[in-house]
């Protein structure tokens, strides 16, 4: 029979301890997310709502709503990406691992998770340089002139927070805990 996987999915129940590593980092990006990335969403809904009445009722849209929306967009992904990851929302290809023993599979995924980290570690790095060269440069949205360089730093931190839950999820499978790597409770 082929043994379950690793990955976070809605298949495998959570079997972590109320006051573990992992909770408090399943509250944190849960919290960040849904009020962070959901704020954003609800504000994006309205500005939408807004924009389009003006335009098609009174043939005016709101200026500068294309440049407000983008940056909501940007801002909700960078909130709700380490969520989304640490509760299996993510495509994932398990194409041997159920030909894999435990070991092995154990063994890839925390292979996978390291690599994973390391790219990560450098994306947040480049776009804290990217936020100082924005800065220096100028770089802001066209309509109304609001400057990336914020935005910048709120990517690096959004994937930050996926390494951190990578890195805790890293640590679990070190310490062969491979089973409390399901959901994180509701």
């Amino acid at each position: 029979m082929p043994e379950t996987s690793t990955r976070p999915s809605s298949a495998n129940p959570p079997r972590q301890t109320r006051g573990s590593s992992m909770s408090v980092i399943d509250r944190t990006v849960r919290n960040v997310a849904l009020w962070g990335g959901g704020t954003m969403l609800l504000g994006l809904m309205g500005l939408t709502v807004v924009d389009v009445t003006l335009r098609y009722i009174f043939n005016a849209p709101l200026y500068g709503a294309r440049d407000v929306s983008k940056l909501m967009l940007l801002t909700m992904i960078a909130l709700s990406v380490a969520y989304s990851a640490r509760t299996g929302g993510q495509v994932v290809i398990e194409f041997f691992s159920h030909w894999m023993g435990s070991r092995l599979a154990n063994f890839s995924e925390a292979g996978a998770r390291i690599a994973a980290i390391a790219m990560l570690l450098i994306l947040s790095w480049q776009l804290w340089l990217c936020s100082d060269s924005a800065a220096a440069f100028g770089e802001a949205s066209l309509a109304l002139g609001i400057p990336f360089g914020p935005f910048y730093i709120l990517l690096a931190v959004g994937m930050l927070l996926y390494a951190v839950v990578l890195a805790a999820e890293l640590f679990l499978i070190f310490r062969g805990r491979v089973g409390d790597l399901g959901l994180p409770p509701e």
